[in-house]
């Protein structure tokens, strides 16, 4: 995962552990899920949602998804809970924008 991949995730994360889930719609990175399935998908998981350490993206499961164009990813990371990795998992699309920029949006907040 390039550094500019795992800098879209490692934002998005810190939004989600500081409950900043309206600047992720104001952003646009709520993909198909509104706020209040973001808010209900991480409170309903029992504990409090923490920062992981920096070594935990390394583990994050990036797959391409073959579009040339925007270089997109589907990338299934971990959420870390009470200082501990859980099995709610965090499912992103990052692609290119129409300004080659990459972008992330949320896809699914779910247990795996």
């Amino acid at each position: 995962m390039n550094d500019i991949i795992k800098n879209l995730l490692k934002s998005l994360v810190a939004l989600l552990v500081s409950s900043k889930f309206s600047e992720i719609v104001t952003r646009n990175e709520n993909g198909r899920l509104s706020l209040a399935d973001i808010e209900t998908a991480l409170e309903d998981y029992p504990g409090a949602i923490t920062l992981p350490p920096e070594s935990a993206y390394d583990s994050a499961c990036v797959y391409d998804v073959y579009d040339e164009k925007t270089e997109a990813r589907q990338i299934e990371f971990d959420l870390w809970y009470d200082g501990e990795v859980s099995d709610l998992t965090l499912s992103v699309d990052v692609r290119k924008n129409d300004s080659g920029e990459f972008v992330i949006s949320i896809d699914d907040i779910h247990v795996l």
